[in-house]
């Protein structure tokens, strides 16, 4: 069986943005048609901030993984002295010359 997928809290909010960008470039162009002109600041101002929303996900994202990635590589490490220990071999016996 499979496992069910956990909604997780940025995925929600990608799906938001994404959704109100559509909704609002619809009606950028309707509003284009309509009256010829579109507001240019306020364009500029809603695609930066949704940009620096997802720019900071992304750097949240990342800073996680790096986190997870160095804490997986800690729980190894000692996971190999451990075996080195049961074993009886020293580090400096496994380290090639």
């Amino acid at each position: 069986m499979r496992r069910k997928k956990e909604v997780r809290t940025m995925d929600v909010i990608l799906v938001f943005i994404a959704v109100f960008l559509l909704a609002f470039i619809v009606t950028m162009i309707i509003l284009y048609y309509t009256t010829g002109a579109i507001p240019d600041t306020l364009c500029t101002c809603v695609f930066a901030a949704c940009g620096g929303e997802c720019g900071v996900m992304g750097w949240i994202k990342t800073t996680k993984e790096r986190q997870r990635d160095r804490q997986y590589e800690l729980e190894d490490r000692k996971h190999q002295e451990d075996l080195e220990k049961q074993n009886g071999n020293g580090s400096e016996e496994t380290m090639p010359e």
